[in-house]
């Protein structure tokens, strides 16, 4: 199963151990979707204990995002309360629904999970709740590539006779990317021999990132590098 934890609350009793077992767990943790066409997602929903129970889904947003870059009002969750039998899984789906004169940029809003409260003989008894919060990043328009600088090119020598290629992306744009880089391998004549592709991690728009990855031919003569 794909990780699952962007944000994570634990709220827990005395009478549990502070590194107690977390009863659910939820896939995919992050979502892109286009705000371009009609899109509808499905979250993964899973209980790992032995004992029913019940969910709530709702949306929200981190302190640190302005209101007009926000998401969650357009999100349509349902279902919204569930239950899940002991080792079972159930589906929820959301739909983004964006006004019609959403702007091109990043709009981007949360998911939260969240266990309910047992109650035993008329008592609110809360044993372990958790509160998994799932990131939906909301795309309208294509990134203009014109606006990612790339800098600071490098090769470093690593274990095993191994060479990494280094490189830093500052992201100036109004999205935030997955950059990737096509990597071409030459021989002297400027013929491609081999391909392979370096994966990098999220870069949030106007921050800036590293993007590391083995060449898998030493022996080319030069390299072309594509960000795609």
């Amino acid at each position: 199963m794909k990780k699952i934890l962007n944000y994570l609350v634990i709220f827990l009793t005395l009478s549990f151990p502070i590194f107690g077992f977390f009863r659910t767990s939820v896939a995919p943790g992050v979502f892109d979707v286009s705000l371009d066409r009609p899109v509808t997602e499905e979250i993964i929903v899973v209980n790992n204990s032995n004992e029913a129970i019940r969910l709530k889904v709702y949306t929200g947003k981190e302190a640190d995002v302005e209101e007009k870059d926000y998401l969650g009002d357009w999100i349509r969750v349902f279902p919204r309360t569930l239950s899940l039998e002991p080792q079972s899984e159930r589906r929820v789906k959301f739909s983004v629904r964006p006004p019609k004169d959403t702007l091109d940029g990043e709009y981007k809003g949360l998911i939260f999970i969240e266990e309910l409260p047992e109650v035993v003989e008329g008592k609110t008894t809360l044993t372990l709740a958790g509160r998994h919060g799932l990131t939906v990043y909301g795309i309208k328009g294509k990134v203009d590539y014109k606006d990612i600088v790339v800098s600071n090119i490098r090769f470093e020598n690593k274990d095993n006779n191994k060479v990494e290629l280094v490189m830093t992306i500052a992201n100036k744009s109004k999205y935030s990317i997955k950059p990737e880089v096509l990597v071409k391998y030459l021989d002297k004549k400027g013929k491609v021999i081999e391909e392979s592709k370096i994966r990098g991690s999220r870069v949030l728009k106007d921050k800036i990132g590293t993007i590391k990855g083995e060449l898998i031919n030493q022996k080319a003569q030069a390299i072309e590098i594509i960000l795609i």
